[in-house]
């Protein structure tokens, strides 16, 4: 807890929100958690946002994790900046009380889990997050290691009680939903399991059969309990971007470059991407490593790397050797498409079609070097009969060389940013020596410090008799160097923003809600959510495929399929216009330099917006290659509605005398009141996706997929009233079964806690 307050002492102390220009937490997780916050206050799920992509579903696509109940309380007691500020200084606690649950099974001592608990809490990896805003990974990483606890203690013990607690563990991963963390915290699981088999006592085959079996139940436990989030969440991927997987390339992005695994050690070796203080210089980003999108550091600090070297080495075979594997894994997944394996990954495991960015599972490496670091000081300071002088000498060397780099930081250091000029395109970095020498300025001290920490673990090995018994000493000394080491890195990370509330963070026209209208803004984003605007565009990195067919529609179809999205405003460098500015500014503009285009641009454009919804003139069935090509080439949906299904209606409809007005327009309810001449298809511009449902005058219709992303209804001729619901059942349904879930839970560690009671009293009642 000292640790904790310390590391994120701003938070306790300022109300300031954290955040910065480029980080996650303001373009994407202010904007989201607010729509969340107002959704939940007014007694519903979010499960469907109309104000970003022309519709995308929310809850679904991991956006709205409430049911994970640390963040859900925050959320209801604290708010949206409660939940940016006080997420990551719990978890950091979490993780350490998880730590020294797991070192406490594997027989550290006292000061060794006190040692292993503390570098597990404060490694860089979690904590730096705090500026990206990623929670959902932080959370996932304070719970593996209550993971490799309950795994270890059902081997030991057999008993159910763990293998609920591993349950529990994982399923708490499943409801913070972060998909690929709870993968990778999964083949955590099986290593260890796997290793123990063949180290537990018994025969292999039993021990195989109880891995087997407690993998199995922990599995189905966290599946149940996370059912609330993954069950819509698996109906969501399955029309996401991802649903038939990334191409490699796609894949592999944001993969960790195998040489910044040094940042473990040096933390501003290929120095900070911009977006920090101190970042850029004459606007030249001073980061010059391959990654590109640096929102985290992996540093562990020395003095715990060099205690999990020698826990590595020298730590007890069957607990080092599954801890080394999974470091291993973790690290080579990290490095993804600059290695072989990934390929092989590729290809052999599905999931691995439908992730990016492997360099998430180096947090596995910095949690087994972290959590090594305990058995390591017992290795080094607890058994003593380790013969330490080749390893004390090594500390020395590596000190040594350490200060030397230090000292010739102005030859060497340069040499390592030739591959960055040739891709800059200035591979003589003519004119850049200024920006070369701050990057040295800002790793050079990285390898003065390294040594100081080397020389400290190296005195201590050097007394380490004199020591004798006394483990506290060492013990206070390391955890006081790591916090030295690690604690400023963290807090390099620790950006606020000067607003003190949500609200201050986004500013808009107070008279731009009244221009949209029920229309749209174009391009808008996610920072006009909390306004109430509906806008075309936006940020989200999981969406529906047809969220990025309208995406590419729009850029390669110019303006007649911007009309498509039904904006009535569009937003420009200059302000704000409406639609018939913009169409009138746009003409105007092209008479300058082509009159003839811009004559067919004006009788080819129309003079009015683009309705939210309409009743079509014609429709024709066409594959979807086809539709997209008219789309991006300027079709006029009013006069021509492509849909994919056959419908039985006249070719042509005389639309002159249909009524349609939209009467209740919420997030998962919209009612049109139609009146028309004769039987016509009825087109509503927001996002399709096949959870959404209509009815009209109360009875069930097909609705139909129009002009590739919009949805569409037959609706016979006369007065009606059509109505687009969104079918939530399926939360409904996961969240009675995350219920019996939890239950089975309690009632297995219940049942375990009172059988175990009864045999140690049996005679008691």
């Amino acid at each position: 807890m000292i640790l904790v307050v310390l590391t994120y002492w701003p938070v306790f102390t300022s109300a300031k929100l954290p955040g910065g220009d480029l980080s996650d937490t303001v373009s994407q997780g202010y904007p989201f958690f607010n729509f969340t916050e107002e959704t939940v206050q007014n007694g519903r799920l979010p499960h469907w946002n109309p104000y970003i992509f022309c519709g995308i579903p929310f809850y679904s696509s991991f956006s709205a994790p409430v049911f994970y109940p640390v963040r859900g309380l925050l959320l209801l007691t604290a708010g949206t900046g409660g939940v940016a500020r006080f997420l990551f200084p719990i978890h950091m606690l979490f993780g350490g009380i998880f730590a020294w649950l797991f070192l406490r099974s594997i027989g550290v001592s006292k000061w060794g889990r006190i040692v292993g608990a503390l570098a597990f809490a404060c490694t860089s990896w979690s904590n730096t997050l705090f500026y990206a805003g990623h929670a959902s990974k932080i959370i996932c990483w304070s719970f593996l290691p209550l993971l490799l606890y309950s795994c270890e203690k059902w081997m030991q013990t057999r008993r159910g009680k763990f293998i609920a607690i591993g349950g529990l563990a994982l399923g708490m991963q499943a409801l913070a939903s972060h998909p690929q963390m709870i993968l990778y915290s999964s083949g955590a699981v099986l290593i260890w399991l796997g290793f123990r088999t063949f180290s537990s006592s018994g025969s292999w085959k039993t021990n195989t059969l109880k891995a087997l079996m407690g993998f199995s139940i922990i599995v189905l436990f966290a599946v149940a309990i996370g059912a609330v989030q993954l069950l819509p969440g698996y109906n969501f991927s399955r029309y996401s971007t991802r649903g038939d997987g990334l191409s490699f390339d796609q894949a592999a992005s944001y993969s960790l470059p195998p040489e910044e695994t040094l940042t473990m050690l040096f933390p501003k070796l290929f120095g900070y991407r911009h977006g920090f203080p101190g970042s850029t210089i004459s606007g030249v980003p001073l980061y010059y490593g391959r990654l590109g999108l640096r929102l985290s550091s992996e540093f562990v600090g020395i003095s715990v790397f060099l205690l999990a070297l020698a826990g590595f080495i020298w730590a007890q075979k069957k607990y080092r050797w599954p801890l080394l594997t999974i470091m291993a894994v973790g690290l080579l997944v990290s490095w993804g498409g600059y290695t072989p394996l990934f390929g092989i990954l590729y290809r052999i495991f599905p999931f691995f079609r439908k992730l990016r960015a492997p360099h998430m599972a180096a947090f596995l490496t910095t949690a087994a070097i972290a959590l090594t670091a305990g058995p390591g000081f017992d290795v080094l300071f607890v058994r003593k009969k380790l013969n330490g002088k080749k390893f004390l000498f090594g500390i020395a060397a590596f000190s040594g060389v350490c200060v030397l780099v230090y000292l010739l930081a102005g030859v060497l250091l340069p040499g390592l940013q030739s591959g960055w000029w040739s891709r800059m395109g200035n591979a003589s970095a003519t004119g850049y020596s200024f920006v070369v020498q701050r990057r040295v300025d800002m790793a050079a001290p990285d390898f003065l410090k390294a040594a100081g920490a080397a020389f400290v673990i190296c005195g201590l090995l050097y007394f380490r008799k004199q020591l004798r018994e006394r483990y506290a000493i060492p013990g206070i000394i390391i955890t006081a160097l790591l916090a030295i080491e690690l604690i400023p890195v963290d807090r390099d990370f620790q950006i606020y923003l000067p607003h003190t509330d949500v609200n201050e963070l986004f500013v808009a026209p107070a008279d731009l809600p009244e221009m949209t209208s029920a229309g749209r803004l174009l391009p808008g984003g996610n920072d006009f959510i909390p306004f109430g605007i509906r806008s075309v565009m936006g940020y989200h990195a999981a969406k529906p495929a047809v969220a990025e067919d309208l995406q590419m529609i729009i850029s390669s179809g110019g303006l007649a399929a911007l009309r498509h999205t039904a904006f009535t405003v569009f937003q420009g460098q200059d302000g704000y216009l409406s639609y018939g500015e913009f169409r009138s500014s746009l003409i105007s503009q092209t008479r300058e330099s082509d009159p003839l285009y811009a004559d067919t641009l004006e009788a080819f454009l129309p003079e009015t917006p683009l309705p939210r919804t309409w009743f079509a003139e014609s429709w024709v069935e066409l594959p979807e290659n086809r539709c997209m090509s008219l789309l991006a080439s300027g079709l006029d949906p009013q006069k021509l509605t492509v849909i994919y299904s056959e419908i039985e209606l006249p070719e042509y409809m005389d639309v002159s005398q249909a009524e349609v007005t939209i009467v209740t327009d919420e997030a998962e309810r919209v009612v049109i009141h139609t009146d028309n001449p004769g039987d016509g298809l009825l087109v509503l511009a927001d996002l399709w996706y096949p959870r959404w449902h209509v009815r009209i005058d109360g009875d069930p219709v097909p609705m139909l997929q129009a002009n590739h992303w919009q949805r569409a209804v037959v609706v016979p001729l006369g007065i009606h009233e059509v109505e687009f619901n969104f079918d939530s059942s399926d939360v409904t349904l996961g969240l009675i079964i995350s219920m019996i879930g939890i239950l089975a839970v309690i009632l297995m560690i219940a049942f375990e806690l009172v059988s175990q009671k009864r045999r140690e009293h049996p005679y008691e009642g």
